[in-house]
C-alpha cells in the first residue's frame, strides 16, 4: 500500500501542470482566495480546515447551476458520486423525494451530514440497497444557505461514526439584515418548477433572529415525454422496460408443461401487450410509458435561527421543520410475484378447459399508471451556549433533537382477495366462507383478454377496488445528541504554540417501521412480506485534538476519539495531519487517519421487503426479497491517506492537488439476489440439493421466481485512491471582476472483494449493479467562468463526466458515453433592491447517454430532464 501510495504522490506535480490546461471551472466565487483562509469544517480548532482537503460551494454557485432543491447539489462535487439523487421507481421505490451526499462512493451512510457543524437525523426510509443516510431534501431551505462545506478525507476523528468517507457542512445564513423574497419559474419540455422563498432579520429580546420559508413544486416529467426512455425505441428489446408479466397474461398449463399466452394478447386493443414471436409462449407488456423520470414533488420549509450574548455567554437557537409530498408514477397495477395463483377449470372464461397458474397483473396498460404516495414530515429543534473562561480557554454545550416520519403508501393487489375472486367468490359483498361462486354478491375476476374486449365476464370498478390494498407504512427515524467541549491554548513557547480542543457526546438514534396487516401477513402479491420493528442504539464518545504551530510554517493536527455503542468495548479513531507552507506560494499537507462505523439501527433489527430487477432464465424479471438484519454484524472501519500539494505560481492563480486513498472493510451491505439466484443455478446445473443458494430461493410450481431471502451482512472490502485537482484565476476586467476555476476528480482504483480472501473486483469505470458500489465514473470535472460588476454577472458552468460501463446481467452492449453539459446564469441588478435572473441548464439540451437500464438511461449519474429555462427575480426591502 505506501508503494502504491508514493506513486501516486510522485505524480503530484504533474497533475498541478494539468490543472493549470483545465483553465475554467466550478465554485468560481466560492474557492479561498489565499492558502491561509479559515473555514468552519473538518476542525474542532479554528483554521484547522488548514490541513484538510475542503471544497466550498457558496450561494452564487447554487444560483449559476439552476439548483432549485438539495437534490441538485450532489452534482457540484467531483468527490461525489453513486447519490440516489434523481427518482428511480424502478430500483429506487421506496425512497423517492429523498436525497444524499456518497463521497468517494463509499456508500450513502458514509459520508457525515451536519447544519452548522451539529447532527441531523437520518431519513425515515432507506435505499434498496438499505443504507440509512441523512435525507438533504429535508434540511432547510436553500435561501438559508450561505454555502455547502465538504471535508473529503476521514473524520471520524473529529466527528465520529458516519464521517469515514468526509463531512459535508451546511452553513447557514445569519444576521440577514435585509429582508429578501424570491421567486422563480423554470420549465423543461414536459415539466416545470416554481419556487417562492424568503429570508429575514430582526432584532429580538437583545438578539438577532433570522427567519426564512420556502416553498417548492415541480410538476411531474412522465417517461412517455422522452424517446429514450421508451422500449420501442430499442426494438423492444429485453433489457427495457418490458416484461412477460403481461394484463393479457399467460398461463402455466399443466397438461402442456409450459405457458400459453392469452389467446387475445395479439388483439390491437391491447397496444402495449405483445409477443416477441408469433411462437412465443408470454404475453408482453411494454410499460415503458408509465413512470415518471421526475415525479410531482412538493415541499415546504421552515427556517429559525436565533443568537444573543447573556450573562457572559452567547445562546443560539435554531428550528427547522419541512414537509415533502411526492406523488410517484408507475405501472397500472404490479407484478404478481409473491405467489402463484390458480384459475380453476370452472371458471367460465378460461379457454384452457383445465386449471392453469396466472403469470401476469391484476390490470393492463388500458388502465393507465397508477400511483405512489410519499409524505415526509421533518423537524429539528437545537440549541447551545458558549462562553469564555477566566483563562481564556473556551467552552460550548449544546443539544440537538430531530426526527422524520414517513407515510408511504402504494397499491398493490391482495393475494387472498384475488385468488377468491377467480374461484367466484370476489365483490366487496361476498363472503368466501359461505358464498357460493359466481352467485348473488360473489363474483368471477376475469384475468383474460375478453374481460376488456367485452367478448367475456367483466371486471366492474367496486369488483377491482375490493381487490386492491396498501403498503400503507409509517415510520420513523429519530435523533438526539448532547455535546460538551473545551478549547483555548495549552502550551506556547518562542516560535510554537499547542492549541487543544476536548469534548463528550452523547448519542440516541431510533428507527421504526409499522406496515400494513396485509404486508405483515405477506398477503400483498408484489410487496409480499415484511414484518414491522422498533430498534434503538445509543453512542457515547470522548475526543481530544490538538494543533500544533512549530514556527510559522509547519503546523500538525492530532486527533482522537473513542466511541462506544450499545454498551460494546468501543474503538478508538485517530488523525495526524501536518502542513509545511515550504514558502510563500507553495504548502504541502499530508494527512493520515481511521475510522468506523457501528451498523445502522435498520441493518441490525430491521427487515426489508424489495423486488429488484433481476436476470433469470434467459429473462428480466422483478423477484419478491426479504433482506434481514443481523444483531452480530461488526463495525465498518476504514483507514484514509491524503497528500496535497498547493500552489500560488502568480497573483490571482491557484493550483491544487490532493492524493487520495481510503482503505475500507466490514462493509455492511444487503446480499446481491442476482449472486444468490446465479448461485442456485449454477447448483441445480451440477445435480446439487439443498444447497444454502437453492434454500434460499423459492419458485412456483411452474418454474417462475417467488421469493429470495436475503441478510445484511459484513462485506470484506472496497480500496480506492484516486486525485483531486482544482485551479483558479482571478483578476479585474472591464471594469469587473472575472474569473475562472476547475475542479477535476480522477479515480485511478476501486476495488472490491465481496468475501474475504476473494479476488479483487474493479469498480472503476463501472456501474457496479452486481457488486457494492455504484456507478462510478473514472473522471469527473467542475469547470467555470464567471464576470461580475455592480449591475451585471454572467456565469457559464461545464459538467464534465467520462464514459463508463454497465455490469447489468444479459445487456447486449455496456458501453455507456462521456457527457458534457454547459450551464449559463445571467443577472442583472437593478438599483440596490432588485435582482433579474435568466438560467439555462443543460444549453444544448443533451439526452443521457445510452445506457441499457430498463428506461435508457442511469438514473445515478444522468439528469433526464435535458434543457431548464428559469427566469427568476429577487427582492429586497
Amino acid at each position: 500500500m505506501t508503494r502504491r501510495l508514493a506513486l501516486t504522490a510522485t505524480a503530484a506535480p504533474a497533475c498541478i501542470a494539468a490543472a493549470c490546461l483545465v483553465a475554467p471551472a466550478a465554485w468560481a466565487q466560492s474557492a479561498p482566495t489565499a492558502l491561509d483562509e479559515v473555514v468552519v469544517t473538518g476542525s474542532r480548532i479554528a483554521g484547522g480546515d488548514r490541513l484538510a482537503p475542503v471544497d466550498v460551494v457558496d450561494r452564487r454557485t447554487f444560483a449559476a447551476a439552476g439548483v432549485s432543491d438539495a437534490s441538485q447539489l450532489v452534482r457540484l462535487l467531483t468527490a461525489n458520486s453513486g447519490s440516489e439523487a434523481q427518482v428511480d421507481q424502478l430500483n429506487q421505490p421506496q425512497s423517492s423525494g429523498t436525497a444524499q451526499f456518497n463521497l468517494r462512493n463509499l456508500g450513502l451512510g458514509s459520508t457525515l451530514v451536519l447544519v452548522d457543524g451539529q447532527r441531523w437525523t437520518n431519513s425515515a426510509v432507506v435505499a434498496t440497497d438499505g443504507s440509512a443516510f441523512v435525507d438533504i431534501n429535508s434540511l432547510v431551505p436553500m435561501i438559508a444557505l450561505e454555502r455547502v462545506e465538504a471535508v473529503k478525507d476521514g473524520a471520524s476523528a473529529v466527528y465520529g461514526s458516519d464521517a469515514v468517507a468526509g463531512v459535508v457542512n451546511f452553513i447557514t445564513r445569519k444576521g440577514v439584515a435585509r429582508p429578501e423574497i424570491s421567486a422563480k419559474y423554470a420549465v423543461a419540455d414536459g415539466s416545470e418548477e416554481t419556487v417562492i422563498e424568503a429570508i429575514g432579520g430582526l432584532s429580538l429580546a437583545g438578539g438577532d433572529l433570522t427567519l426564512a420559508a420556502s416553498h417548492f413544486h415541480r410538476s411531474a416529467l412522465g417517461s412517455d415525454e422522452r424517446d429514450f426512455t421508451q422500449a420501442k425505441t430499442y426494438g423492444r428489446a429485453a433489457w427495457t422496460a418490458v416484461t412477460s408479466y403481461g394484463q393479457p397474461g399467460s398461463y402455466y398449463r399443466p397438461s402442456q408443461g409450459g405457458y400459453s399466452p392469452d389467446p387475445d394478447c395479439d388483439d390491437a386493443a391491447f397496444d402495449d401487450a405483445y409477443r416477441n414471436t408469433p411462437t412465443d409462449s408470454f404475453c408482453r407488456l411494454d410499460y415503458s410509458d408509465f413512470f415518471d423520470l421526475t415525479p410531482e414533488e412538493t415541499r415546504t420549509q421552515l427556517f429559525a435561527d436565533y443568537r444573543r450574548p447573556m450573562a457572559g455567554a452567547d445562546l443560539w437557537l435554531q428550528g427547522a421543520w419541512s414537509s415533502t409530498e411526492t406523488v410517484a408514477r408507475q405501472s397500472p397495477s404490479l407484478p404478481i410475484l409473491a405467489r402463484s395463483l390458480t384459475v380453476p377449470a370452472s371458471h367460465p372464461d378460461n379457454p384452457f378447459g383445465e386449471d392453469v397458474l396466472f403469470r401476469g397483473r391484476l390490470l393492463g396498460a388500458e388502465a393507465g399508471a397508477s400511483v405512489a404516495d410519499f409524505a415526509y414530515r421533518t423537524w429539528r429543534l437545537a440549541g447551545g451556549l458558549s462562553g469564555d473562561f477566566a483563562n481564556g480557554w473556551t467552552w460550548d454545550l449544546s443539544a440537538t433533537a430531530s426526527r422524520q416520519h414517513v407515510a408511504y403508501d402504494k397499491p398493490d393487489v391482495i393475494g387472498s382477495a384475488l385468488q377468491n375472486a377467480l374461484n367466484g367468490l370476489g365483490g366487496p359483498g361476498c363472503d368466501p366462507a359461505t358464498g357460493t361462486a359466481g352467485v348473488g354478491a360473489c363474483r368471477y375476476f376475469n384475468p383474460f383478454g375478453s374481460a376488456y374486449l367485452g367478448t367475456g365476464t367483466t371486471n366492474d370498478a367496486d369488483l377491482i377496488d375490493s381487490l386492491i390494498g396498501s403498503t400503507g407504512l409509517r415510520g420513523a427515524a429519530g435523533l438526539t445528541t448532547l455535546d460538551a467541549s473545551t478549547g483555548g491554548q495549552a502550551l506556547a513557547w518562542g516560535g510554537g504554540a499547542i492549541d487543544l480542543a476536548l469534548g463528550a457526546q452523547y448519542r440516541r438514534s431510533t428507527f421504526r417501521h409499522d406496515w400494513s396487516d396485509r404486508v405483515n401477513a405477506g398477503d400483498l402479491l408484489t410487496a409480499g412480506y415484511s414484518p414491522d420493528f422498533d430498534g434503538a442504539q445509543e453512542a457515547l464518545a470522548a475526543f481530544a485534538e490538538a494543533r500544533v504551530h512549530l514556527g510559522d510554517r509547519i503546523e500538525a493536527q492530532l486527533a482522537a476519539r473513542y466511541e462506544s455503542y450499545d454498551g460494546d468495548d468501543g474503538q478508538i479513531s485517530p488523525k495526524v495531519a501536518v502542513r509545511w507552507d515550504a514558502t510563500d506560494a507553495l504548502a504541502l499537507r499530508a494527512s493520515w487517519s481511521q475510522g468506523y462505523r457501528a451498523p445502522s439501527v435498520y441493518a441490525l433489527t430491521g427487515a426489508q421487503a424489495a423486488q429488484p430487477s433481476v436476470f433469470d432464465r434467459g429473462a428480466f424479471v422483478f423477484v419478491n426479497t426479504l433482506t434481514s438484519g443481523d444483531n452480530d454484524l461488526k463495525p465498518e472501519e476504514s483507514e484514509s491517506l491524503t497528500l496535497g500539494v498547493l500552489w500560488r505560481p502568480l497573483p490571482g492563480l491557484e493550483l491544487g492537488v490532493d492524493a487520495w486513498r481510503f482503505d475500507y472493510t466490514n462493509l455492511v451491505v444487503k446480499e446481491s439476489a442476482q449472486a444468490i439466484i446465479d448461485q442456485a443455478a449454477a447448483d441445480d446445473a451440477a445435480g446439487l440439493t439443498g444447497t444454502p443458494a437453492q434454500q434460499r430461493v423459492t419458485r412456483s410450481g411452474a418454474g417462475a421466481l417467488t421469493f429470495v431471502q436475503l441478510y445484511f451482512t459484513n462485506a470484506s472490502s472496497i480500496e480506492t485512491q484516486g486525485l483531486d485537482l482544482s485551479a483558479r484565476y482571478s483578476r479585474d476586467l472591464w471594469g469587473g471582476a472575472a474569473s475562472a476555476s476547475a475542479t477535476w476528480t480522477h479515480v485511478d482504483r476501486y476495488d472490491i472483494r465481496l468475501a474475504s480472501g476473494a479476488a479483487a473486483t474493479s469498480g472503476v469505470g463501472w456501474t457496479n449493479l452486481n457488486t457494492l458500489g455504484r456507478s462510478l465514473p473514472q473522471d469527473r470535472g467542475e469547470f467555470a467562468l464567471s464576470w461580475v460588476n455592480a449591475a451585471h454577472s454572467l456565469t457559464a458552468l461545464v459538467h464534465y463526466t467520462s464514459g463508463y460501463r454497465n455490469d447489468r446481467s444479459g445487456i447486449t452492449d455496456p458501453k455507456i458515453a462521456r457527457q458534457t453539459t454547459m450551464d449559463l446564469l445571467y443577472t442583472r441588478t437593478i438599483g440596490a433592491d432588485l435582482d433579474l435572473s435568466l438560467g439555462v441548464v443543460n444549453l444544448t439540451d443533451e439526452d443521457p447517454p445510452l445506457a441499457q437500464f430498463a428506461l435508457g438511461y442511469d438514473p445515478v449519474v444522468a439528469d433526464p430532464r435535458g434543457r431548464v429555462v428559469s427566469l427568476g427575480l429577487t427582492k429586497r426591502f
